[in-house]
């Protein structure tokens, strides 16, 4: 039962604390973000990595479960790119620790659902090229909202 509730609770924890901290006024603009850089870019990973290079695949997905994929990763991206936006260093080597410690942080919770048995990998591609496929994410994030956004040239 605990396996099948660790993605909903994540992203109820995930959307409350995008509601706590984002502003409503910029709100919209980083749910545009989260939506087209989380969700719809864990899909194009996912169907990489999952569907064609058959490195990694979810498992015991229950009624989440669809065409092989959770049916909750994508929200759950979406909002965790939100806060890892809102919370961005503009500038500095701040940011580049940041984006450092993102994907250290995602390697992380890769390693914590698949030990809820959600999900699994080939032994070779945890920990070391799974934390460069996320650094490479992860800046592709960064450099696509501080090039786009306003929010970023707000400060």
């Amino acid at each position: 039962m605990v396996t099948v509730l660790a993605y909903p609770v994540f992203l109820v924890i995930l959307f409350s604390l995008s509601l706590i901290y984002i502003p409503k006024k910029d709100y919209k603009e980083y749910l545009i973000y989260g939506f087209l850089l989380g969700g719809l870019g864990d899909m194009v990973v996912v169907g990489l990595f999952q569907n064609i290079f058959h490195i990694i695949w979810f498992k015991n997905q229950g009624i989440f479960g669809v065409v092989g994929q959770n049916f909750l990763s994508p929200p759950c991206w979406t909002f965790t790119v939100m806060l890892y936006l809102y919370f961005l260093p503009r500038k500095g080597v701040a940011q580049y620790l940041y984006v450092l410690t993102f994907a250290a942080y995602s390697v992380g919770y890769g390693l914590v659902v698949h030990n809820a048995d959600l999900f699994d990998f080939k032994p070779w591609y945890y920990p070391f090229f799974s934390y460069l496929t996320f650094l490479g994410w992860w800046a592709f994030i960064t450099v696509a909202f501080m090039k786009t956004s306003r929010l970023a040239k707000d400060d």
